[in-house]
């Protein structure tokens, strides 16, 4: 009889898993990362007791078609960030009326209808762009949080509750911006929403509309886990129950890590385009395993995204077919896996549909970590207050020497 055996050995770094939402062991944190062995074995005689099959060509054949090796990779790969964050979570005692990551709901909002007759404009044309900081006070701080003070910014916490609990140690955040730990699943989201209130922020005219809309991880990694994405509270909350018009909204971004790295998917919901943001197109080992990689990870949150926006909207602006798909060069510049992390916040934040209006290259990434470690510490709670207010104050009213 033969048997088909399907072995993945799965390698998940900090890229993949947050390890910073709480403490845990010191053999792991002290190599800032886990390192996960996953074997998946089928037809096996240990493992299952199935009928023997005897020199049967044609089920042999159906069998081997019906496996899709790039797809049952990305499946693992997201199932465990999904676990891992969960369980990580799961240690927390849950406060009352706070979505956490992972939490279910039985029930579907109630549809709205598309309401918005056209589209914000782009930030970039309309001149909302997000002001940077003073170069002066980025570098002061720069300064200061690269120093050994790791005991001061121990005892600081991260804490955000909307669309759902995050809560991301200020080491970590200092070791994946200015060390050498890639960045990490719940870092990229506590990014994300600072970059969305300075996006609020920005809009002169009106803070309820914006031109993009940027999905956090969660919605990507939930997808390719296969799980029922319109059913997650926090996508609920973040596209459904959103703070301002959601179908204003011309492009659609959402960071998504695949076993190769981080990269970021763009939808343009005029042009019915989507765009593969991969900022390590320009390495061309494995260049045709990761564009195999992108296309089945692309139709998977495709698949997801449409699925909400029709079951949250009703008559949302186009359909899901029909969409073609582009892969522009953001960079040409090889990063590695690791680098790939902050290169796709830098993608979200300076693609605008067309072209990287700040080129992606190793000195511009290096400016880029400064001015966003800094926005970062700048981000602001529900009520508006300054999550790191004591840790700025210690950094920017220091004494120059």
């Amino acid at each position: 009889a033969e048997h088909v055996i399907f072995c993945v050995r799965l390698y998940v770094h900090n890229a993949m898993c947050s390890l910073s939402c709480f403490e845990v062991g010191s053999d792991i944190c002290s190599h800032g990362g886990v390192m996960l062995a996953i074997d998946l074995k089928m037809g096996s005689p240990e493992h299952l007791d199935a009928a023997p099959v005897y020199d049967n060509p044609v089920v042999d054949n159906q069998v081997m078609e019906e496996r899709n090796p790039t797809l049952d990779i990305i499946g693992l790969y997201a199932q465990v960030i999904v676990d891992t964050v969960r369980s990580l979570y799961d240690t927390a005692e849950e406060e009352p009326n706070v979505v956490y990551f992972g939490n279910m709901e039985a029930t579907l909002p109630k549809r709205k209808y598309a309401m918005s007759a056209s589209f914000a404009r782009s930030p970039w044309l309309s001149g909302c762009l997000p002001q940077p900081p003073p170069i002066s006070l980025v570098n002061k701080f720069s300064t200061w949080i690269s120093r050994d003070n790791d005991s001061d910014l121990d005892s600081l916490w991260f804490e955000h509750k909307f669309p759902r609990m995050l809560r991301v140690n200020a080491v970590c955040v200092k070791q994946q911006f200015f060390g050498a730990h890639p960045l990490d699943h719940e870092v990229a989201v506590l990014a994300l929403r600072r970059f969305n209130q300075l996006d609020v922020e920005a809009q002169a005219v009106s803070k309820y509309l914006l031109w993009r809309e940027v999905l956090e991880p969660d919605f990507s990694t939930h997808a390719l886990a296969g799980e029922k994405v319109a059913h997650i509270k926090a996508v609920q909350l973040q596209i459904a129950h959103a703070h301002h018009d959601i179908t204003a909204c011309q492009t659609f971004y959402t960071p998504v890590i695949l076993d190769h790295g981080w990269a970021a998917y763009m939808w343009d919901m005029i042009r019915k385009e989507i765009h593969i943001l991969d900022p390590l197109c320009a390495q061309p080992v494995g260049a045709e395993k990761r564009h195999a990689t992108h296309q089945e990870a692309v139709s998977q949150i495709h698949e997801a995204l449409f699925s909400c926006l029709n079951e949250f909207f009703a008559r949302w602006h186009c359909t899901s077919d029909r969409w073609k798909r582009k892969s522009p060069k953001i960079t040409r510049e090889v990063f590695t896996r690791d680098e790939s992390g902050m290169c796709m916040l830098h993608a979200i934040r300076h693609y605008d549909g067309e072209k990287m209006t700040w080129p992606l290259t190793k000195r511009n990434l290096d400016t880029f970590r400064q001015t966003t470690v800094f926005e970062v510490f700048r981000l602001q709670d529900e009520q508006g207050n300054f999550v790191a207010d004591h840790v700025l104050r210690a950094a920017l009213e220091e004494d120059e020497e």
